[in-house]
C-alpha cells in the first residue's frame, strides 16, 4: 500500500500558514528525549552536513539518492527531474537513503515525489537511516539495509512558541502528525498502534541492522557499507548508541604500513602518533621553505645592488644590466670578479675580419670588446664555452 501524504491539506485545515509551520515543527534525530534540537540547532547541523536529493534515468529506472541532513529542501528542482524521468515511461525507483533525519515536511515532500512512479520502490539504507528517514525508508516496497548501517524512529517532535492559540493549534498539528506516524509504522511492521506508542514514548528507538529486520522495517540486510570520517562524525552527533567504525580500505592500510615505516614510527603506531609526527614534518617543511625562500631573497637582493654599484661607477650601462643579472644568477663570485676589475667607460676595440667573408667576427674580441659590443653573448660564452671564457677572464686581468 502506499502512503502518499498532503501535508498542505492538513495545514490548511489547522489555518497556519505553511512557512511558519515549517519553522515550528522539525522531526529531528538528535537527542529527541530531551528536546534539545531546536531550529537553530537544525540549520547549524544541516550545514555542516547539507541535503543532497538526485534523480537520474540509470538503465529505465530512476535512481535517487538521499543524504545529508533533511533541510532547507527546494521541492520545484526535484519535481522538474521527476516529471522528465516520468516523461520517460520510467515507473520503478532505486531508493537510497544515508541521513539523520531532519524536517518532517521535506521527508514528506519527497516522498511525495517519488510516490508519483507508478513501479516498485526498491529501498536501500547506508549506515544511518534515521527519524525522517526513516519514513522515506517505510514508502519502500522493499528496503535493504547495510549490515553495519542503524536505523533510529521516534516519536515527532516540535519547537513551539506563540500566543496560547497557536500554541493550541500547533499541538492539534502535531497530535494528527503523531498520529499518521503511528498508524503507517504499525501497518509497516505488523505492530500495534499500541506497541508503538510504548517503545517511541521511551524515546529514540536505536536498532542495528538485523534489529531492524526483526521488527519489520527492513525487507533484507546487506554487506557493509563503507564509513566515511565523515559519516561517523554525523552518526555520532546524532546520539547514536554503536559508535560506527571506520571504514579502511585494502589501500588505506598498505599506504598506512609505508607511511608508519618512513615516519620510523612502531609498527602498533596509533593514528594520534601518526597524526603528530606528520604534523611535525609539515612544520619542518614550512621551516625550509621560508628558509628557501629568504635565501633566494637575500641572493636577488645581493645581485642587485653589485649590479647597482656597477652601473653607478659606469662599469656597465642600464642597459646591459639584464644580461649581468643572467651571469650573476648563475655565478655570483666570477660576475663579482669580473665587475671588480672593470674600468669605467673603457672603449672597445675595433676587430675586422682581414681574411674576408666567412670570418667569425668575434673570433678575435676581448672580454672588453663583449661587454661593451655584446653582454648577451658573453653570457652565451659562459655557458657553452667556458674554457674560452676563462681565456678572456685571463687576457683581461
Amino acid at each position: 500500500m502506499k502512503y502518499l501524504l498532503n501535508w498542505y491539506e492538513i495545514l490548511t485545515d489547522s489555518g497556519l500558514e505553511f512557512l511558519q509551520l515549517a519553522k515550528a515543527f522539525q522531526i529531528c534525530a538528535i537527542d529527541s528525549s530531551t528536546n534539545r534540537t531546536a531550529l537553530m540547532d537544525l540549520q547549524a547541523f544541516a550545514q555542516q552536513h547539507p541535503l543532497q536529493v538526485t534523480a537520474k534515468n540509470d538503465g529505465g529506472r530512476a535512481h535517487i539518492r538521499v543524504e545529508g541532513v533533511l533541510y532547507g529542501f527546494q521541492v520545484n528542482d526535484f519535481k522538474y527531474t521527476v516529471d522528465s524521468l516520468i516523461k520517460q515511461g520510467i515507473k520503478d525507483v532505486r531508493l537510497y537513503i544515508n541521513t539523520p533525519g531532519g524536517s518532517v515536511f521535506a521527508a514528506n515532500e519527497i516522498a511525495n515525489e517519488i510516490l508519483r512512479f507508478e513501479g516498485t520502490v526498491s529501498g536501500f539504507g547506508g549506515a544511518i537511516v534515521a527519524s525522517a528517514g526513516s519514513y522515506l525508508a517505510t514508502i519502500c516496497n522493499t528496503f535493504e539495509m547495510a549490515e553495519n548501517g542503524q536505523f533510529m524512529y521516534h516519536k515527532p517532535s516540535a519547537v513551539v512558541e506563540g500566543n496560547e492559540n497557536a500554541i493550541e493549534s500547533r499541538l492539534k498539528l502535531l497530535k494528527s502528525l503523531t498520529d499518521q506516524y503511528r498508524k503507517h509504522y504499525a501497518e509497516k511492521t505488523g505492530k500495534t498502534e499500541e506497541e508503538i506508542e510504548a517503545l517511541w514514548s521511551k524515546g529514540d528507538v536505536w536498532l542495528n541492522a538485523q534489529e531492524a529486520l526483526d521488527e519489520g522495517f527492513v525487507t533484507s540486510i546487506s554487506k557493509k557499507t563503507p564509513v566515511t570520517k565523515e559519516t561517523a562524525m554525523l552518526i555520532a552527533a546524532c546520539g547514536a548508541p554503536i559508535k560506527p567504525e571506520i571504514t579502511k580500505t585494502e589501500t588505506e592500510m598498505k599506504n598506512r604500513d609505508e607511511i608508519v615505516a618512513k615516519l620510523k614510527l612502531a609498527k602498533d603506531a596509533t593514528d594520534a602518533q601518526i597524526e603528530a609526527a606528520i604534523d611535525q614534518l609539515a612544520i619542518q617543511a614550512q621551516e625550509a621553505q621560508t628558509a628557501e625562500a629568504n635565501l633566494a631573497a637575500r641572493e636577488t637582493a645581493a645581485v642587485t645592488a653589485l649590479l647597482d654599484a656597477a652601473i653607478v661607477a659606469k662599469k656597465i650601462t642600464a642597459n646591459q644590466k639584464p644580461h649581468f643579472e643572467a651571469l650573476a644568477k648563475k655565478d655570483y663570485d666570477s660576475t663579482k670578479a669580473l665587475l671588480d676589475s672593470m674600468v669605467p667607460a673603457m672603449k672597445a676595440s675595433a676587430h675586422i675580419d682581414a681574411s674576408g667573408e666567412g670570418a667569425d667576427p668575434k673570433a678575435k674580441w676581448t672580454l672588453q670588446d663583449y661587454l661593451d659590443n655584446d653582454p648577451q653573448a658573453l653570457e652565451v660564452l659562459m655557458e657553452k664555452d667556458p674554457k674560452k671564457f676563462e681565456e678572456l677572464q685571463k687576457g683581461y686581468f
